[in-house]
């Protein structure tokens, strides 16, 4: 009963009104859920992609500085000396 005159009626069931409020909650929660489902996949294809991006840039550092790639990108940079004129020995 309303002991307080503020024109507010009661629920006559108190369980009903939990039941209501759970069904409520649980399809806002649906809601949410189905409304974030279509960025689920743009979210893994882009921490995919992050992941390639970082493998590749670990395996070129790698191949430039320990498996001797700058070594090779050096030597064949490096101007060619002239061949050498063979000159016949005089006798």
């Amino acid at each position: 009963m309303n002991q307080h005159g503020d024109g507010k009626p009661e629920p006559a069931d108190p369980d009903d009104a939990l039941r209501r409020l759970e069904l409520e909650l649980m399809r806002e929660r649906t809601i949410r859920k189905q409304a974030g489902t279509p960025y689920r996949a743009l979210r893994t294809m882009s921490f995919l992609f992050l992941f390639a991006i970082i493998v590749g840039a670990l395996l070129a550092f790698y191949y430039i500085f320990f498996a001797g790639g700058l070594d090779e990108l050096r030597a064949r940079s490096a101007p060619n000396p002239a061949p050498a004129t063979q000159s016949t020995p005089k006798p």
